[in-house]
């Protein structure tokens, strides 16, 4: 417990009590939990709901589970991985813009100029002397490190002395380029959680804050997720600190404005992916109240594209613990109906209260939720099935937080009706995509074909979609799956299988050993 916090144990008693006996109205019958309908509470113009609803299929589906169960004796590894790659997926609800980029699409964007705004973007690949360079806001060693990014407007600011360890990415020798890509990726085992949090995101800075260069990589993100099957995505970021070519900074309004008008070119429509945003607080800053305040004013009056909040940050850093925020989201629920609320939460591998005083928050979905385990209360009381778990196996590996991912408690949330769906998080910065995911969850936890149809069917079920959206995308997903069954069933998964061109990077490669 924090230190700050009060004893809450009164209160978490008194709060789990009060769900149970509520729970009569959710089935909680006979000792069993078992999920009912639930009603949408009232939201913005009674369109949005942030829970389950009803998900009985409206056609008869495909009986592939049997099947499912020989493909997994039968296949080798990399035709199960095919198979996952063709299959149809739901939603990426865990997914951090920057994060979310791999390093060679951050390539293809940043040396070309059609693309980026027609500028030039340089990185630091030699450090000459001991002063500090303006090329990054840090103040410690971080400063000093190579292959920090910046824009054509950022490095004519720099002073001569401080271009001289810049080069033009366009420039780089092929070993050079070599040793660009791995800065952005956790590529090498001492690498961690210290190198991702701390000095990979200040490397791309100049990258992350360009309004043309991240338009174009996110349509070649959803591109990709497309080509797994994946058919919603909602990402984490904000309105704010983006700047043009020029070096001129955009207003909240402008660059909302770059992000639809990309959304709606043809390219991006073609992929099929519908994409919302989520704004981001980064919860351990000092006017972190401040910002939540001003991302539920800004999504209120964006509400067709920005679908609800998200906080994140370490939660090794205890100025960001969850319960400093009631009083700024008691405030909000006063004033904004209909605004998701999902808060990373239980990243951490000792036990906490996090999530419990997340939910007070009003969060109806967690991101990552590890220790939830460990607090049986908080457990039961998410059982319920009012609440959802964002499992992030790959990022929780990489991370350390659950470096043998047996280990994980993802299966033991999802066979104890805690509803779950699988996500990507920063899968960029990894190496992966969703289909490393899905396999890994199968190897690993020998998931079921109705288990796995479950985690697609959670993932936009629980989304922030407004509710005749997220119908839509529920009822395609079934309709999209079932298909694919009854294909596997009437021509034989070998054929199907041999038919998948899969894609995997990295982790798949090497973490995995697959060689396709």
């Amino acid at each position: 417990m924090n230190p700050e916090e009060p004893d809450s144990s009164f209160s978490r008693r008194n709060f789990l009590a009060r769900s149970i006996l509520a729970g009569g109205a959710l089935g909680l019958a006979a000792g069993r939990l078992e999920s009912k309908p639930i009603t949408p509470a009232a939201n913005f113009e009674g369109k949005r709901s942030h829970r389950s609803k009803s998900l009985a299929p409206k056609a008869k589906r495909a009986p592939i589970g049997q099947l499912f169960e020989t493909i997994k004796k039968e296949a080798s590894r990399e035709d199960l991985y095919r198979f996952l790659y063709a299959m149809p997926k739901g939603g990426d609800l865990h997914h951090h813009f920057g994060g979310g980029i791999l390093p060679e699409m951050w390539w293809e964007v940043a040396t070309d100029r059609s693309r980026n705004g027609d500028q030039e973007f340089y990185t630091r690949y030699k450090v000459s002397g001991y002063g500090m360079t303006s090329a990054n806001f840090h103040r410690d060693s971080r400063n000093s490190m190579f292959w920090t990014t910046v824009s054509e407007h950022g490095y004519h600011k720099l002073s001569e002395s401080e271009k001289g360890d810049f080069k033009a990415l366009t420039a780089l020798n092929e070993e050079e380029k070599g040793e660009w890509l791995s800065s952005v990726v956790l590529d090498r085992e001492f690498e961690g959680r210290v190198e991702f949090f701390e000095y990979i995101w200040p490397r791309v800075s100049g990258l992350l804050g360009s309004i043309e260069v991240m338009t174009e990589v996110m349509v070649e993100n959803m591109k990709r997720f497309a080509a797994e099957g994946v058919r919603y995505l909602e990402i984490q970021t904000g309105p704010w600190g983006w700047s043009d070519s020029s070096g001129r900074a955009l207003t909240a309004d402008e660059a909302n404005q770059a992000l639809k008008d990309r959304l709606t070119q043809p390219d991006a429509l073609e992929t099929g992916v519908t994409l919302r945003f989520q704004g981001i607080v980064i919860r351990f800053q000092p006017n972190a109240e401040d910002r939540v305040e001003a991302y539920y004013e800004f999504i209120d009056q964006n509400r067709d594209f920005w679908v609800g909040l998200n906080m994140a940050g370490r939660e090794d850093d205890n100025r960001g613990y969850a319960a400093r925020f009631t009083e700024v989201y008691d405030k909000m629920m006063r004033k904004y109906p209909g605004i998701g609320i999902s808060i990373h939460a239980g990243e951490a591998e000792k036990r906490d209260t996090q999530i419990f005083d997340t939910l007070r928050l009003g969060a109806t979905r967690i991101g990552h939720g590890i220790n939830l385990y460990q607090d049986d209360e908080t457990m039961q009381l998410m059982r319920c099935g009012k609440f959802l778990v964002e499992i992030n196996l790959i990022s929780n590996e990489v991370l350390g937080y659950v470096p043998d991912l047996d280990q994980h408690p993802f299966p033991i949330y999802l066979r104890q009706g805690i509803p779950v769906c699988l996500n990507t998080d920063d899968r960029g910065m990894w190496h992966s995509n969703m289909t490393d995911e899905y396999f890994v969850a199968v190897e690993r936890f020998n998931l079921s074909w109705s288990e796995m149809e479950s985690l697609g069917i959670n993932s936009l079920a629980f989304s922030f979609l407004a509710e005749d959206e997220k119908e839509t995308l529920l009822a395609e997903y079934e309709e999209d799956l079932n298909a694919f069954a009854e294909d596997c069933l009437k021509r034989g998964w070998k054929k199907v299988v041999a038919e998948c061109e899969a894609v995997t990077y990295d982790y798949g490669s090497k973490k995995l050993g697959l060689n396709l």
